[in-house]
Parts: structure tokens; sequence; C-alpha cells
């Protein structure tokens, strides 16, 4: 017979933060499955987090010549020789200052919203179990059309 430990998959000798952001995570997994638009109105209510260091830090840089008559669409001042550009991986271009102060403040690009990681783990939590949540709703749609159809 499993101890009590081994059926609910815990180490008794776990550390306490441990504990703490393993039972944060597992009471998160169990409100949105009960309601996810609970927790949904909850995070888009807030302001998005900013994207994480290492995510700004991937961008690339973007060649002057390529640049120039245009315009970046946050300060909407035209792109310098002298001015850093960065491209996000949805390939728009910006300024390195306005870029990253941007990212600074939120985690998404100004055009398109396309979202960079952040290093807020309830909110990464949230986009994957709001994407699990679109597949299983989707399988399920599929099973029920292939059955009916």
């Amino acid at each position: 017979m499993a101890s009590y430990f081994e059926e609910r998959n815990v180490n008794e000798n776990e550390e306490t933060n441990d504990r703490i952001q393993r039972l944060t995570r597992e009471t998160f997994r169990m409100i949105f499955d009960q309601d996810p638009y609970q927790y949904d109105n909850i995070v888009n209510n807030q302001i998005t987090p900013p994207a994480s260091k290492s995510e700004i830090d991937k961008l690339k840089i973007v060649s002057h010549d390529k640049l120039l008559g245009e315009q970046c669409p946050i300060c909407l001042s035209p792109y310098q020789l002298e001015q850093k550009a960065l491209t996000m991986p949805c390939d728009h271009v910006f300024h390195e200052e306005c870029l990253k102060t941007w990212l600074k403040k939120s985690n998404f690009c100004p055009l398109c919203k396309l979202e960079l990681g952040t290093d807020n783990e309830l909110y990464e939590l949230y986009k994957k179990e709001l994407k699990n949540r679109q597949i299983r709703e989707r399988n399920i749609e599929e099973l029920h059309n292939s059955m009916f159809s």
C-alpha cells in the first residue's frame, strides 16, 4: 500500500519554498480547471508583465541601410545612422531604446501583439493552461463531429 505522500506524488523532504511553489501551481490549475475565465479576468485587468531580460537580449540588431526613410512605429521619429534598431521575432523594427522601454512594461509587440516570454511564472502557467484548454476543446469538438457527422 502506498503512503500518503506517494499517492499524491509529494516528496516529504521537500523544501518549504518548493512546496509553496508547487502548491501555488496546483491551486492555480484547480481554479483554472473550475473556471478559467475567472482567472482570465484577473490577468486581463492587470498590466501584462514585462518581457524577460533573456528574451530582450535575443532581439537582433538591424542594419541602418535598410531603414533609411522609415520611422519607428513607437516614437514616430525617422531612423538615424547613429541609432541602433532592433527587430522583434515578428520582423517589426523599432529604435533600440523605444523597444526596450516598451518591453520593460509589457511583453508583446506594439504592432501585432506577438508575446515574448516573461519571468512571471503564474502568467506563463496561465498562457500554457489556456493553450492546453483550447487544444482539449478543439479535440472534443473534432471527436464529436466525427461521431455525429
